[in-house]
This record gives C-alpha cells, sequence and structure tokens, in this order.
C-alpha cells in the first residue's frame, strides 16, 4: 500500500523519454535528486545518506522528508518512518504520508488506527481515489466484502479513470461469483493502464477457472511481454499451450522457462510427455504414408 512521491526529479529526466529533439535545462544536481537516484537503484542506505544532506541543507524540505520515511519504511525502521510522516503532516496537508502511515500501522497490527488514518486523509483530500480504495483493499483483506466493495465505489465516484479501483471491484466480483462483472472492470482497469502485470494475471487465472484457454493464453503472453524474465509464467503458458493441444507453442515456452531459471523439474517432465506425443504421432503419420506407398525409397 505505500505509495513514493517521485516529485522534484527535475524537468531534464522528464524529457529523456521523449523525442531526441526534447531540450531543456539539466536536472539540477543535488542530495535530493542523488537520493531518489540512488534509491532507483536499490542503494537503500545510500539514498537515505543523501536525503539527510538535503535535510541539513534544508530541515523544511517536504520532499526530503517524505522520501526519507519511504525509505526507512522499505528498511521495516517503522518509528523512524512515522516520525517523519508526522513532520510532513505538521508542515502540509498530505495524502501519501498519511496513506503509507495507515499501511505501518497495519503491519503492525493497529488495523483500527490504519483505519482511522484513511479516514482522515479521505475527509482532508476528497478529490482523492486513493484513500477509498485502500481502505477498500484493507476491508477485503479482512473479508468485509460489502464494505471493501462500498470504498471502491466511492473511489470510482471521485475518479471514474481509477484503474487500480476497478481492478479491485473486478476482483471482488470475481470472489463473489460474478465473474461478467469482474472481467468487465479488469478489463477496464487494462484499457486505463496496460503496463500493469497484475491486472493481466487475475484475468487469467479467471479465464482458467471457467476454462476459457485460449483468452488465459491471450492475457498471459502480455505479461511475459512486460516481465520477460519471469520463468513461472512461461511454464504456465506451456501448460496452457499443451492443454489446447498447440504443443509447438508448448515446447517453446517451456524452453524459455528453462532458459529463465531451471528450477521446476515439472516443465521437464511435461516436455518429456510432448516429445512422447509427437514422437507417436509422427510415427503414425510415417505409417500411414508406407500404406499410401508415398514414402520415398532410398535409392543408389
Amino acid at each position: 500500500m505505500k505509495i513514493r512521491n517521485l516529485l522534484g526529479i527535475g524537468i531534464g529526466v522528464a524529457c529523456l523519454g521523449m523525442l531526441a529533439g526534447c531540450v531543456g535545462p539539466s536536472p539540477v544536481e543535488s542530495h535530493f535528486n542523488r537520493g531518489v537516484a540512488l534509491y532507483d537503484e536499490g542503494k537503500l542506505a545510500d539514498s537515505i545518506d543523501e536525503y539527510k544532506l538535503a535535510l541539513r541543507q534544508d530541515p523544511n524540505d517536504t520532499f526530503a522528508k517524505y522520501n526519507l520515511a519511504v525509505a526507512y519504511q522499505d528498511q521495516k525502521k517503522f518509528d523512524g518512518a512515522l516520525g517523519l510522516y508526522q513532520e510532513v503532516l505538521q508542515q502540509t496537508e498530505d495524502t501519501n504520508s498519511r496513506i503509507n502511515m495507515a499501511a505501518i500501522h497495519y503491519t503492525q497490527g493497529s488495523k483500527e488506527t490504519a483505519f482511522e488514518t484513511l479516514r482522515l486523509a479521505m475527509d482532508a483530500n476528497p478529490d482523492n481515489p486513493n484513500p477509498s480504495s485502500i481502505l477498500g483493499e484493507y476491508m477485503e483483506r479482512m473479508d468485509k466484502l460489502a464494505e471493501a466493495r462500498g470504498y471502491y465505489e466511492k473511489a470510482l465516484a471521485i475518479d471514474p479513470q481509477h484503474a487500480v479501483s476497478h481492478f479491485r471491484l473486478g476482483r471482488l466480483y470475481i470472489k463473489q461469483s460474478r465473474p461478467h462483472l469482474g472481467e468487465t472492470h479488469i478489463l477496464k482497469a487494462i484499457e486505463i493502464d496496460k503496463e500493469v502485470p497484475i491486472f493481466y494475471e487475475t484475468l487469467a487465472e479467471d479465464y482458467m477457472r471457467t476454462g476459457k484457454t485460449s483468452q488465459a493464453i491471450d492475457m498471459l503472453e502480455r505479461v511475459s511481454v512486460l516481465q520477460p524474465d519471469r520463468q513461472e509464467v512461461f511454464a504456465k503458458l506451456g501448460d496452457l499451450y499443451a492443454q489446447d493441444q498447440h504443443f509447438e507453442h508448448a515446447v517453446n515456452r517451456y524452453w524459455t522457462a528453462i532458459a529463465i531459471k531451471d528450477n521446476d523439474p515439472q516443465v521437464h517432465v511435461n516436455l518429456k510427455k510432448i516429445f512422447k506425443h509427437l514422437e507417436m504421432r509422427e510415427t503414425e503419420a510415417l505409417k500411414s504414408f508406407r500404406e499410401r506407398g508415398t514414402v520415398a525409397s532410398n535409392k543408389k
């Protein structure tokens, strides 16, 4: 549930993904920007040092405080993170700080405190769908599905294009054995944001449960494009193609899975079964050709 603040990186960085003709000033070199870059590289300790240096220069830098809190939260230094989020909130109202505080309280077992923190965020930020949607997520985890649905619908009333709320509501409908409504909402989430693998995976699982093998394959193929290093996705694709008797495709996906990480003996078992089946099929084909006298004989 944690949300990280990406503000303050600099216009130059934002331009990097545009056309080659895009020009603009380079990002200002600063401890804050170095902290962001190091965090993105997974160097938490180094990023923390940079954020601390940024705060030495400006003790009121709420962006540095927030990102330092996120880094502490990643390290499970929850007391330090909570203190920094509180400092941010003393300076300015910030939805993300409240959401992240709620996540810490929930993780620590203080569920009612987490829920109250999210309700405060909802009241203070009525135009932001995230607090309602995340509170719905927590309700769903507790199997309070009616309450969860109400919060998801509230989030979508605020922002009808909120992809993650469509996804969560669709997932809830699937749990309630209402697959048509579930699929509709998850497909809407995909329409809004095509880069989130869990959307496709959840829909694939639903299609597999309902026997829609080709649709499940389509969803997982999209996941494989977004995350080409996931061995288990290619192994599952192999299973589905084999189930649908597209054996050549199954073999291809199994070999890809093995190339990524050869840690699943079942993939080799499945490959052996397919090769045995293909061998039998080709033997029968040759037998048929011989019976028709169409197999060429070797002549010297």
